[in-house]
């Protein structure tokens, strides 16, 4: 038996170039990889476990990524910059990471087909805070951006992409971010 989670939204599906990260036996892996191959890059992480753990781990940066981004993006618009203006600044920023510049459109125009959805976010973000506290790691950001992944399933963005995370944030904010206006 192996774990072989991924890593990548609906572009690194269609483009088969997903990260697999894949826990368990190594002869196991060995006979998989090259099915695994049609899909993307895996990579051996070792024991049964640790690729869904890695997966968590990518998964909680994402969050907090797209919870930061959104707070900056809300900050300008809030102060009358035009939000498209600094999307297109903050994405060739230092905080310019691929996920951010691949989600970026999706901040300003959120889709109505997910990407990776509020819900399934939050399932991930529940499973990496229990495993923290097995592993006596704290994980500050992790439980803010859980916070807010509540608020947005409250608020009926469960099955809408991470990118909500910037309209939840201006309604919080006493009002839509521009981005529904």
């Amino acid at each position: 038996m192996l774990d072989a989670p991924v890593s990548g939204s609906v572009p690194q599906v269609q483009a088969g170039t997903l990260t697999i990260m894949v826990g368990g036996d190594e002869q196991a892996y060995a006979q998989v990889d090259p099915i695994l191959r049609e899909l993307g890059t895996p990579t051996h992480i070792g024991e049964n476990g640790q690729g869904l753990v890695l997966k968590l781990a990518i998964n909680i940066s994402l969050a907090v990524q797209m919870l930061a981004f959104a707070e900056g993006l809300l900050l300008a618009e809030r102060a009358g910059i035009d939000p498209e203006l600094a999307v297109g600044v903050m994405t060739q920023s230092a905080i310019g990471s691929p996920m951010l510049k691949a989600r970026a459109e999706l901040v300003l125009d959120l889709p109505e087909e997910a990407w990776f959805d509020v819900s399934l976010m939050q399932k991930d973000l529940v499973l990496a805070l229990d495993a923290a506290r097995e592993l006596h790691v704290p994980l500050p950001s992790t439980a803010a951006a859980d916070e807010l992944v509540t608020v947005a399933r409250a608020l009926g963005y469960e099955h809408r992409d991470l990118a909500a995370m910037f309209e939840v944030l201006g309604r919080l904010a006493g009002g839509p971010a521009l981005s529904q206006a």
